[in-house]
C-alpha cells in the first residue's frame, strides 16, 4: 500500500483554468504497482511563480506587471460601458388596479358600450405615487386662457405639447388614423382599438410637436415605433379595456411644443365636476363631418357615473375602469378621429395637467345625453407602471441588456486576469 500524501499548506491546489491558478505540471509517469516519490522538504507542490517565469514541462505564461495595468484598465472600461447598458432607471411598482368584465350590445349599432364590471373593485383614487415633476405644463401657454372636435375651436401651436398624432405609412403617405399622449420620453398612452386592424410597429409613424395633422411645421419631429403594446385583455367587439401603449425607437427631445402629460396615479380622486378639463383632436367636426386638419379644443366637465348609468344615458354599462366627460347637451364631445386622445385636466394645487382620461368611444357624437366615454389609466397603473419599468431595465424591449451584459462579462475575465 502506498503512503498517503498530503496536500501542501494552503488547501487544495486550485482546479479552476485561470492564469492567476497555480500551474501544474505534466504528472511523472510511473510503472504500475509503483508509489509515487514523497515531494522533498526543500520542495513544494506547485509553487506559485514570479511574474512571467514558465514552469518545467509548462508553457503557460502568466501576465506581466505593465500588462496587468493595461487589462485592468480594459476590464474597468467594458464594465462601466456595459452598466451603462444595463443600468436600470426608477420606477415605482404601485399595487395593481382591477379588470373588468364586458360584453357586446345587444342590436349591434351604434360604437360598442361597455357592461358592468363583475370582477373586483377599481383601484381606491390616490393610491400610488404622484406622477407630477417635469410634466403637464405647457410654456408656451397660460394653463387657464387662451384658445378653447364638435363645439371647439383651433388650438394654438404649442398649447398641449403632448398631443401626438398616430399616423400609419401606406407608400410615401402618411394618415391620421387617431391621436394619443406623451408620457414619457418613448411612451405614448393611447387606446387600443385605434390599433386593432394595424399592430406592425413598422407601419407607424409617431408625429409630435405639431398642431397640423399633416406634420408640416418646422417644430414637427416623425419618430419611428418600436413596439405597440395593446392591453392583454382588450376586447375588440366591446371595447373592454381599451387602452396600449406605443414604444418609440428613440427618445424624444423635449423643448417648448414637445413636453409629457403627467400621469394621474395619486390624483384621480380630486376629479369633479368642477374641474378645469379639456378635449383635443383632429376628428370629426360633427358626426358625418370630415377629420379637421388643424388641433381643435374644447372645454368639457367631468360627468358622474349616476348620470352616465341612468336610463337616459347609458342605462348602466358604463364599467368601473371607465367614466364619461362632456356636457349632457351634446354640445361639446369628441367624435371619430380624437380615438387615443387624452381628457386632460388642470389641478390648480400642483400646476399642472394630468391624462384623466383616454378617448375611447360613445353613441354618436354630440348627442344629448350621450357624453364621451373615457377609459381611465389609473384603473390600469400596475400595466403600466410594469411596462415603463421593464423597458427601463432594459428587459423585453431593447436588445442592448444581452451586449452589456457580454461586456460586463468580458470585463471580470479580464479582472481575473489582471488580479495578483
Amino acid at each position: 500500500m502506498c503512503p498517503s500524501t498530503r496536500p501542501p499548506p494552503g488547501g487544495r491546489v486550485s482546479r479552476a483554468p485561470l492564469p492567476t491558478s497555480r500551474p501544474r505540471g505534466r504528472s511523472p509517469t510511473r510503472q504500475a504497482g509503483s508509489c509515487p516519490a514523497a515531494p522533498r522538504a526543500s520542495q513544494r507542490v506547485a509553487r506559485p511563480r514570479a511574474s512571467g517565469e514558465v514552469g518545467a514541462g509548462n508553457a503557460a505564461i502568466l501576465p506581466t506587471a505593465g500588462s496587468k495595468m493595461g487589462l485592468g484598465l480594459l476590464s474597468a472600461a467594458l464594465l462601466f460601458l456595459g452598466g451603462s447598458l444595463i443600468r436600470p432607471e426608477r420606477s415605482p411598482l404601485p399595487a395593481p388596479g382591477p379588470r373588468g368584465s364586458w360584453r357586446k350590445p345587444a342590436g349591434g349599432q351604434g360604437r360598442p358600450e361597455a357592461l358592468s364590471s363583475g370582477r373586483g373593485r377599481p383601484q381606491a383614487p390616490g393610491d400610488g405615487q404622484l406622477d407630477a415633476q417635469d410634466c403637464g405644463t405647457a410654456p408656451l401657454a397660460d394653463v387657464l386662457k387662451g384658445s378653447r372636435i364638435i363645439g371647439g375651436t383651433e388650438a394654438q401651436t404649442g398649447a398641449w405639447p403632448w398631443m401626438v398624432s398616430l399616423q400609419i405609412q401606406s407608400g410615401r403617405y402618411l394618415t391620421h388614423v387617431c391621436a394619443g399622449s406623451l408620457v414619457k420620453k418613448r411612451w405614448v398612452l393611447t387606446a387600443a382599438h385605434c390599433i386593432k386592424d394595424t399592430r406592425e410597429p413598422v407601419m407607424w409613424r409617431v408625429v409630435v410637436g405639431t398642431n397640423k395633422v399633416d406634420g408640416t411645421q418646422p417644430t414637427t419631429k416623425k419618430m419611428k415605433v418600436k413596439a405597440i403594446i395593446i392591453h392583454p385583455e382588450f376586447d375588440v367587439d366591446s371595447y373592454v379595456n381599451d387602452i396600449a401603449l406605443f414604444h418609440l425607437k428613440k427618445a424624444v427631445r423635449y423643448n417648448d411644443y414637445i413636453q409629457p402629460i403627467c400621469l394621474p396615479f395619486g390624483v384621480f380622486q380630486k376629479l369633479n365636476r368642477k374641474t378645469k378639463c379639456f378635449i383635443t383632436g383632429w376628428g370629426r367636426t360633427k358626426e358625418e363631418g370630415n377629420i379637421t386638419k388643424k388641433l381643435q379644443e374644447a372645454e368639457v366637465h367631468y360627468i358622474s357615473r349616476n348620470f352616465c348609468n341612468s336610463e337616459k344615458s347609458y342605462g348602466g354599462i358604463i364599467p368601473n375602469t371607465s367614466f364619461c366627460a362632456g356636457d349632457e347637451d351634446g354640445v361639446f364631445d369628441t367624435c371619430r378621429g380624437d380615438s387615443g386622445g387624452p381628457l386632460m385636466c388642470y389641478l390648480p394645487e400642483h400646476k399642472r395637467y394630468f391624462v384623466m382620461g383616454i378617448t375611447s368611444y360613445g353613441y354618436g357624437c354630440g348627442r344629448k345625453n350621450f357624453p364621451g366615454v373615457y377609459s381611465g389609466p389609473v384603473f390600469y397603473q400596475k400595466w403600466l407602471t410594469d411596462h415603463f419599468y421593464q423597458a427601463s431595465n432594459k428587459g423585453i424591449f431593447d436588445t442592448n441588456i444581452l451586449l452589456g451584459q457580454v461586456l460586463v462579462a468580458l470585463g471580470l475575465a479580464l479582472a481575473l486576469l489582471a488580479t495578483p
